[in-house]
């Protein structure tokens, strides 16, 4: 994982990680058959990574949790992100069990819960992976960048009453803030979520 974190997917090599363990290149393949299988492998280590179970007591804390996890991870780890889409086995991930069990318990149907967690790692990952995707060079944004010059283009005197709503809350919003944007989708979604709980309920 160190590796790709220097060199990304592609640039990874038998070779390398045996420079980096301080092993002979061939002995490595006492612990896998080929490079493929260290791919799985990896891949299974990324999702022991990405999903940990944090203990929180209810499945929207857990969700919430979940989902921002993930975000910092990957922020922190972009080159990584090549390994989710690898056509690997399943990985066994212990807090979607625990989750599931809690939603259940709240009284949501079984296939209810498992579309709500899966909506909700599939959004982490999704929109963690649109913030990547928008990254400069420079550690900027460039939908910060967008932002700044919408704001600007709209700051001065308006020569129409084109888009006064945009206008209005333009001038009331300082700056892009991807979390902010992250946490208020997140928050949505779980509210969403919720209120399926008690239509099922009812």
């Amino acid at each position: 994982m160190n590796v790709v974190d220097e060199v990304g997917v592609d640039g990874l090599t038998i070779r390398a990680v045996a420079s980096r363990a301080g092993a002979p290149p061939m002995s490595l393949y006492t612990h896998f058959a080929n490079k493929e299988e260290l791919l799985d492998l990896m891949y299974a280590e990324l999702s022991r990574r990405l999903y940990p179970d944090s203990g929180q007591p209810t499945w929207s804390s857990e969700l919430t949790t979940l989902a921002f996890h993930i975000r910092r991870t990957l922020l922190a780890h972009p080159r990584w992100t090549p390994l989710l889409s690898r056509p690997a086995p399943p990985a066994v991930v212990p807090v979607r069990e625990r989750v599931l069990s809690l939603m259940v318990g709240a009284g949501m149907p079984a296939e209810q819960a498992l579309r709500g967690v899966s909506s909700t790692i599939l959004f982490a990952l999704g929109l963690t992976m649109v913030e990547l995707n928008f990254l400069e060079p420079d550690g900027g944004s460039r939908l910060a960048r967008r932002f700044d010059q919408l704001k600007v283009a709209f700051a001065g005197e308006p020569i129409t009453s084109v888009e006064p709503t945009t206008r209005a809350a333009l001038a009331g919003r300082s700056r892009f803030d991807f979390e902010r944007v992250f946490a208020l989708s997140l928050e949505t979604l779980i509210q969403g979520l919720t209120l399926g709980q008690t239509a099922s309920l009812a």
